[in-house]
């Protein structure tokens, strides 16, 4: 097609288009036939699309705003129970507190109690504790008594043997011996008569002294005391007394009779302490001769110091009842009973070594007499005494 056609074309379309707008039917003719019903029709529709779809909007405002005022609601209702779980954790927490420091101060309460209640055997203690300081000082009147006694007679005093001389006192010793103490040879010899076992030559045995866990009885008593007689000074020397102390010579032996008076009262002292504690000074108590009764020994109401000490190491140290009340302590009983099962032992082994102290104390008096015996020898002159008119 030419370029002058294709104008004309165009031309024709465009006076085609304006005819049709200027000339053009009624809506309702505008496709040859009446589209009014369908368009109200679609106005209808659309109305009640619009109803719908504002009705639907509505709705969903409405429901949006009532999910929003319970969520605000729940979540509010939330928010307090939180609220009220922190509140309850804290009033839990408090009280959990409260009970716990409750609990440390009832603890705590028991602890000091446990440490301040007066255990069965703190009673026993200090029943057997004093009871031996009583043994312990009548022991001590005991050794006293014996002391002044033989003091005298060292000093050879009026109404000593050796007053008259020492001849008389070595009768006088001779004749205490063959009224108790008789032995095979001087009963041969028809000095004296036999006794029975027990004081047959005892003012010569050591275990007079120191075998007796007490002297029960006079007997007993006595024994011990003649064995150490015996042992420290059987005679004392005759009193000086007369020209044999106004005299020159009688004068330079005063002051060695004296320091033999000295050393023999301390070596009658020695013995006299050893044989006091086993005197029959002390009441054992219930614990102590239930321990007696334990270690098989006669059970006697009277007791001796010494008797009374050795019963309440071995209590302790070895007595079922002891041992269960130490377990039954509280408050850190584990080191502590070991502690005071050492020590119970420590004593025991420390008693024995006083047993063995106590004899060799004796032996030193023995060799302090016999020392002071040699140094007055030494510095005698064998005067006799002569008495004064």
């Amino acid at each position: 097609m030419s370029r002058s056609s294709r104008f004309t074309l165009a031309l024709l379309l465009a006076v085609s288009f304006f005819m049709g707008e200027v000339l053009a039917p009624a809506p309702a003719r505008a496709f040859g036939f009446d589209i009014g019903p369908i368009l109200a029709a679609i106005s209808t529709a659309q109305s009640a699309l619009s109803t719908a779809t504002n009705t639907a909007r509505d709705v969903l405002n409405k429901t949006l705003g009532g999910i929003d005022g319970d969520l605000g609601k729940g979540f509010g209702q939330l928010t307090n129970y939180l609220k009220g779980q922190v509140g309850a954790q804290e009033q839990i927490a408090d009280a959990n507190n409260m009970v716990q420091a409750q609990i440390a101060k009832d603890v705590r309460h028991a602890e000091i109690q446990d440490l301040h209640a007066v255990n069965r055997q703190d009673c026993l203690n200090l029943e057997g504790g004093q009871a031996q300081v009583v043994a312990a000082r009548q022991a001590s009147d005991v050794a006293v008594a014996l002391d002044i006694a033989k003091g005298a007679r060292t000093r050879a005093e009026k109404g000593t043997p050796s007053w008259a001389g020492g001849g008389q006192g070595a009768q006088a010793n001779n004749n205490a011996h063959f009224s108790k103490y008789c032995d095979d040879a001087e009963a041969d010899a028809g000095l004296c008569t036999l006794p029975d076992a027990t004081m047959k030559g005892a003012d010569q045995a050591a275990t007079s002294m120191f075998t007796p866990l007490v002297y029960h009885g006079k007997d007993a008593m006595d024994r011990a005391n003649a064995y150490a007689v015996t042992l420290i000074e059987p005679v004392a020397p005759g009193a000086q007394r007369g020209s044999a102390i106004t005299s020159t010579v009688g004068q330079q032996e005063l002051p060695f009779r004296r320091s033999y008076n000295a050393a023999l009262h301390l070596a009658h002292m020695i013995a006299d302490h050893v044989l006091s504690q086993r005197a029959e000074t002390i009441t054992l108590t219930a614990a102590q001769k239930a321990e007696a009764q334990r270690e098989g020994l006669a059970v006697t109401d009277q007791g001796s110091s010494w008797e009374a000490t050795e019963l309440e190491i071995n209590r302790k140290y070895s007595g079922t009842d002891w041992q269960a009340d130490l377990q039954a302590m509280s408050s850190d009983k584990s080191v502590l009973i070991q502690i005071a099962l050492l020590d119970a032992q420590r004593n025991w082994l420390l008693w024995n070594a006083y047993k063995l102290q106590e004899m060799t104390a004796v032996a030193e008096a023995k060799r302090l007499a016999i020392a002071a015996d040699e140094a007055l020898s030494r510095h005698s002159t064998g005067t006799v005494p002569v008495p004064s008119l």
